[in-house]
């Protein structure tokens, strides 16, 4: 096998791999200007669309799915993640807690539940180059998000700078996941969309009832194939919950006082706001650690989210098979209103035949 120079300086045996993860937003909320989102990733060329290669589907996964789809016709699945003021998850909340809402409609809560869901995850992993110095800590965070995540949770691995590739299928098997981490190759730009794309098309595949992704990323988008307009309504019409991690170069500015201060580049600005604006529209959450050593903290945190979710479901009371997007609103009741909500905002509903024609 050939040997190179690893990203850390070392010899390494030249393989591939590793990975990539990732909830609505509220119409009062903006990104950024229109000039400044046309710019972002502005550099992109659309040579061809991106796929991952992936063996054929079981024939368990072929079952799972179809049914999945059945029931999504009209059942509506939503996670919810309640927090208090000192940002600890609220567990013990009654069914009588919640009134939730579709498009100001009240609807009746059919299932209602707090309890450890088993998810189909994915991790997204940036793997360009300016992810070099980073990536040591965050192989560690990875792993150790997996072995504190259920063990029934299958995951797969994304890695992506100029392309994306799928590293590691759906597996429980972390030496598994370890092994596509060790063989990964640091190099190239960023085709940060299409990671997150098609990061949540593998997840919808998925057979575990929830799905999420981790997304781990400087956030520098630059070779993407899909535009932010093309990829905002994919998460939208999902049920992916995505949650973004965010390197973001952080710099001091020389001019501002004594000791000066910390500002992010106009790119920087940019990507927070991206990353955050897909976290919310789904449902998770973004982060911005200041310090890569964090990252060990966060994905515990994450870990402990997915599996303290409060689960409500519900017939919707529009019939209409029209493929509109619905606004979802989730309220607490009076004992309970001192509590934070999270939760993916809304979904489209879905076409009938003859709309589709």
């Amino acid at each position: 096998m050939l040997r190179a120079t690893d990203r850390y300086g070392r010899g390494f045996a030249v393989g591939s791999g590793i990975l990539a993860v990732i909830f609505l937003l509220p119409p009062a909320m903006t990104l950024f200007s229109q000039d400044s989102a046309e710019k972002y990733g502005q550099g992109r060329q659309r040579l061809s669309k991106p796929a991952l290669e992936t063996g054929i589907a079981s024939e368990e996964q072929n079952k799972a799915q179809n049914y999945t789809v059945g029931i999504r016709v009209d059942l509506v699945v939503m996670y919810a993640s309640v927090f208090g003021k000192d940002g600890r998850f609220v567990q013990g909340l009654q069914k009588d807690s919640f009134k939730i809402y579709e498009d100001g409609v009240e609807q009746n809560i059919v299932s209602f539940a707090q309890e450890d869901v088993p998810v189909s995850l994915g991790i997204l992993l940036d793997l360009s180059g300016s992810m070099r110095r980073k990536m040591q800590e965050v192989e560690t965070a990875a792993l150790a998000f997996i072995r504190a995540s259920n063990p029934q949770d299958q995951a797969f691995l994304i890695g992506f700078n100029d392309e994306v590739e799928l590293l590691q299928d759906f597996t429980s098997d972390i030496d598994e996941i370890a092994d596509s981490l060790d063989n990964a190759i640091i190099s190239g730009s960023t085709a940060l969309f299409d990671a997150i794309y098609l990061g949540v098309q593998k997840a919808q595949t998925g057979t575990k009832p929830k799905k999420a992704v981790i997304l781990i990323s400087d956030g520098k988008e630059k070779t993407s194939y899909y535009s932010l307009d093309e990829l905002l309504p994919k998460v939208q019409e999902s049920d992916v919950q995505i949650f973004c991690i965010g390197l973001l170069d952080v710099s001091s500015d020389k001019g501002a006082g004594i000791f000066g201060r910390l500002r992010k580049s106009t790119s920087d600005e940019m990507a927070h706001d991206v990353l955050l604006r897909i976290s919310e529209e789904t449902g998770g959450k973004a982060f911005f650690p200041e310090n890569v050593l964090d990252i060990h903290n966060i994905v515990a945190e994450i870990a402990a989210e997915l599996r303290n979710q409060y689960s409500i479901s519900y017939f919707s009371s529009n019939e209409a098979r029209d493929g509109s997007f619905r606004r979802v609103k989730i309220r607490l009741m009076d004992s309970a209103k001192e509590y934070h909500l999270r939760y993916r905002r809304g979904y489209f509903a879905p076409k009938s035949e003859i709309t589709q024609n």
